[in-house]
């Protein structure tokens, strides 16, 4: 109807209405423009908002599985830097033969962290991390997931081979069977058991592990892996919650 107004206009050569039929046109493109504009500006807000809902999300299982990581691997050192003080010195302190050798096969154990980021690699891989308006978080979220990729928390040590093959199956099938269990979360806890096999065996095995240089130096080296890997993992706990805080701040001013 406008084309054909305006087609009228040209012919009776009535400039005015030409220039009116003009106005209209372009106003009602820029209008168009601008309210397609809206719309996605609306929707991509609307689906940043979701990214950082779910990465909220996220951070807190990171955060109650870093929890229980650093707890874990407190419990796995305190094993091995018995373990190693027999290893160097000779000396048990308190604990008896059974409870040395349970020892170095506790020290064996592991819990991986793997940060819960399936959010992060869907807007990594969409290319939408820049759907989130506040550099300082989108920032923020770059570091915490670069940093939560570190291998040494998740690291699994040669000692673990090392020292399950030189204790008998069967020892080791008693110790999962009465020293160690599991939960359906998949958190681990390691308890005292008595001895399943004389003194004189436990003894035994203690000298030819003690003797082994290499094994010891493996286990001083998963020692060390441990005490950095609580390093990192109470940095990035930290990092976690700051990042979660600026987060839940930056939903709430998206909903006023």
């Amino acid at each position: 109807m406008l084309l054909r107004s305006v087609t009228t206009h040209v012919k009776e050569q009535n400039w005015t209405a030409i220039i009116i039929d003009f106005f209209i046109v372009v106003v009602g493109v820029f209008i168009g423009i601008q309210v397609a504009n809206w719309n996605e500006s609306r929707t991509d807000k609307i689906r940043a908002t979701g990214y950082l809902e779910r990465i909220a999300k996220n951070l807190e299982t990171d955060t109650q599985n870093f929890n229980n990581r650093i707890a874990f691997w407190s419990t796995v050192s305190g094993f091995g830097f018995a373990a190693l003080n027999y290893a160097e010195s000779g000396e048990k302190g308190k604990l008896s033969d059974w409870e040395v050798l349970l020892s170095f096969f506790q020290a064996s154990q592991l819990a991986e962290f793997l940060a819960a980021k399936s959010t992060y690699n869907e807007i990594s891989s969409a290319g939408e991390l820049g759907l989130i308006g506040n550099e300082e978080i989108r920032n923020k979220i770059s570091t915490y997931y670069t940093g939560s990729d570190n291998w040494i928390l998740s690291d699994k040590p040669l000692y673990r081979e090392h020292i399950r093959g030189y204790i008998p199956i069967l020892i080791q099938k008693y110790i999962w069977t009465n020293c160690y269990k599991t939960n359906t979360n998949l958190q681990q806890s390691m308890f005292d058991c008595e001895p399943p096999v004389p003194q004189e065996q436990i003894v035994d095995l203690l000298v030819e592990i003690s003797r082994d240089k290499m094994l010891i130096r493996e286990l001083r080296y998963w020692m060390s892996t441990m005490q950095v890997a609580t390093l990192i993992g109470n940095n990035q706990l930290s990092n976690g919650n700051e990042l979660y805080d600026m987060i839940k701040t930056e939903l709430q001013a998206n909903n006023k």
